[in-house]
């Protein structure tokens, strides 16, 4: 499958290319985006550069599989981050993610780009429901769930390993029926 370009009224979703190693590499080193994150520190550009091959050579989102989309403003192209979606193996359910560089939030740019992956996994891949987990302490991202109809499912107990310190994983999902219902209830 090739992948999409998703476009919102701010935002462009668009397919990673090499360039985007270095800045991803340096986005994900930053302590205060690394802080709730289990990847591990420093982040460095030879491993941005693997995962960005790969998202190229896999040519789009694909079942069993996480993808990655560069997150840019349509303004002025400039990078405010990434996107994650993730497909399960048999289609029905897929999971999100969104990595932002610090001077970009705040500003509504995880709530929009991650509704278009939300909208793309519903309408495009016919999914039944979308999840996201992360570490409880992060309010923004929780935040960044709650506007965007997720419930909170629950927290496994010290389930989230960041480097060697572990933590509680929280669980948030999403049915397509509550998304078409927040959707249609969001609609100016």
């Amino acid at each position: 499958m090739t992948a999409p370009t998703l476009t919102t009224a701010r935002l462009r979703l668009r397919p990673p290319t090499m360039a985007d190693a270095a800045p991803m590499a340096e986005r994900r080193s930053d302590p205060e985006t690394a802080q709730f994150q289990a990847w591990p520190q420093p982040y460095t550009v030879e491993k941005a550069e693997r995962m960005v091959a790969g998202l190229i050579e896999q040519g789009g989102p694909a079942r069993g599989c996480w993808y990655q989309w560069v997150l840019e403003r349509v303004s002025d192209g400039e990078v405010v981050g990434d996107i994650a979606f993730r497909l399960d193996a048999d289609g029905h359910n897929g999971e999100v993610g969104y990595v932002l560089w610090p001077w970009a939030r705040g500003h509504g740019y995880a709530t929009e780009g991650t509704a278009a992956a939300i909208e793309y996994g519903f309408t495009e891949w016919g999914l039944h429901r979308i999840e996201a987990e992360l570490d409880p302490r992060n309010t923004g991202s929780i935040r960044v769930l709650e506007r965007l109809g997720f419930r909170h499912e629950g927290n496994q107990i010290e389930a989230y390993w960041v480097g060697d310190t572990v933590t509680d994983s929280g669980h948030y999902g999403l049915l397509r029926r509550e998304w078409e219902a927040h959707r249609a209830g969001h609609q100016d």
